[in-house]
């Protein structure tokens, strides 16, 4: 199988398993804001952004890590899986204990249900990690149809017993099912844990190891791009924490819809990237020219990939929110001047940006420059909690979602020129031109059928209009040749 089609199917199994996954959590959202209030989903979505910002040190950087080591040579994999699998259970254990006891200092966590609420999901946090690090064998194996496969499996537990709470068990006793709505988180990655396990002891031993020297690199080696991790997730889930802090748990409900959804999609084109490290690595520690056709090749692949998500999203914003959420959430209701429809449209922005800055992002990690990271996430870090506190009290989380987009900008500016710096590249965007006139001939039939189709199926619209749109942007990319002839000999295949 030559690389183009390994990493365009390892991708494929992701993104498929990350839409399956998707689905079920607008699943999860739609019953989680039926169930609880506008002001209890601010809660609700507070726990999981403090130990979201947290727990990122858990991670450590290690699993790309381990994907780049694992790549140089197969032999090792299972060196590389024991010692990394031992120092994220320690550093797990240490910063997520501290997550705990941190839940319980917080002045505006005083007198809520989210201290203990942190607590449970820090457990389904810890387990997702030590998932993580089995998943890493996988990516360099390109098998990752078996990592998608588990996480759907993880999902649908995780569905299950959220509607059961919701429908059956607590549909009365909100305070005992608001836990409970945590727990569901807990025995859905333990399943998830389970099924990975088992898959990956057919590719490699599974155990703990403590190789002191190999210990020693790999915590240098992670070490910059974990505080990079860190400093990057400070300015994407800041402006949530401090809409809960400064504007109330009611907008931090409101802008909570829009920042699960934009969470939920960024994964697609990190998982992208992910699939391509080993690849990109060797081409470039091989000095080979051919790096710079990858690095071409993904630009317009996430340019694919995000264009249609911000140009549909914008235009189906209210009906969208509407299905999975509830009226409450959508600008209009009561008088709600702004909903999570218009954080959504302006969030939408910041997806692709960050389909665009993680290609950079990656590359740097290829060539062995990732402490580059540091700095630039520490600036817009700074940069993005300075302008949220300055919008945050005049526009509540409007401005926090404009805050979004400036810094992911600022992000893009950066990353980019320090990537020029070290590695020699040109991206052409004749290919770019190309997916944008399909994404426009797409947003034109959406938005001129949006009104007639709402006349005979309300909100519901979007049920045909979004696969109406990706079929009409499917042609349009092979009637501009944004999709190359390369790409459709492999799809024959």
């Amino acid at each position: 199988m030559s690389v183009a089609r390994k990493i365009l199917s390892n991708t494929a199994f992701q993104i498929m398993g990350r839409a399956g996954v998707g689905l079920l959590s607008l699943v999860v959202i739609k019953i989680i804001t039926s169930y609880l209030s506008v002001g209890k989903y601010g809660e609700y979505t507070n726990v999981y952004e403090f130990l979201a910002l947290f727990a990122i040190i858990a991670d450590f950087g290690l699993y790309t890590i381990a994907v780049r080591e694992m790549s140089k040579n197969e032999d090792d994999i299972p060196k590389v899986l024991g010692n990394i699998l031992s120092i994220r259970v320690l550093v797990g254990l240490i910063v997520l204990a501290g997550v705990m006891i941190g839940g319980f200092l917080i002045p505006s966590h005083q007198g809520t249900q989210i201290p203990f609420a942190i607590m449970i999901a820090t457990t389904a946090s810890f387990i997702a990690l030590i998932n993580g690090t089995m998943t890493s064998v996988l990516q360099e194996k390109y098998k990752m149809q078996y990592a998608a496969s588990a996480q759907i499996f993880g999902k649908i537990i995780q569905v299950g017993y959220m509607a059961m709470v919701a429908y059956v068990l607590f549909t009365l006793d909100t305070a005992t099912g608001f836990y409970h709505l945590f727990l569901a988180g807990v025995l859905g990655n333990f399943a998830m844990l389970v099924f990975t396990i088992i898959v990956i002891r057919r590719y490699t031993p599974v155990r703990f190891r403590w190789d002191g020297d190999r210990i020693r690199y790999l915590l240098k080696q992670a070490a910059p791009y974990g505080l990079a991790l860190f400093l990057s997730n400070i300015y994407f889930r800041a402006d949530a924490i401090l809409v809960f802090n400064i504007r109330g748990r009611e907008e931090a409900g409101l802008y909570g819809v829009a920042a699960r959804l934009l969470e939920a999609l960024s994964i697609l084109p990190i998982y992208f990237m992910n699939a391509v490290l080993p690849t990109l690595t060797k081409h470039i520690k091989e000095k080979r020219d051919s790096y710079k056709r990858i690095l071409q090749y993904v630009f317009d692949f996430q340019l694919l990939l995000a264009l249609p998500f911000l140009v549909g999203g914008f235009i189906l914003s209210i009906p969208l929110i509407h299905i999975i959420a509830k009226p409450e959430f959508v600008s209009g209701f009561n008088g709600l001047m702004y909903g999570s429809d218009v954080a959504l449209q302006i969030v939408l922005f910041s997806f692709v940006l960050i389909a665009l800055n993680v290609i950079f992002n990656f590359t740097l990690i290829a060539i062995g420059k990732q402490s580059q990271l540091v700095w630039i996430n520490g600036v817009c870090a700074l940069f993005n909690v300075i302008a949220n506190l300055i919008v945050i009290p005049m526009y509540g989380f409007i401005g926090a979602a404009l805050a979004t987009v400036a810094s992911e900008i600022l992000v893009f500016i950066l990353v980019f020129l320090t990537v020029k710096r070290f590695l020699p590249f040109t991206i052409n965007l004749g290919r770019a031109v190309r997916i944008v006139l399909s994404v426009g001939l797409m947003g034109v039939v959406v938005y001129f059928l949006r009104e007639p189709t709402f006349n005979l199926l309300q909100n519901y619209n979007v049920l045909v209009l979004v696969p109406l749109g990706a079929a009409v942007y499917a042609g349009a990319l092979f009637a501009t040749r944004a999709v190359s002839k390369e790409q459709l000999k492999m799809l024959r295949k």
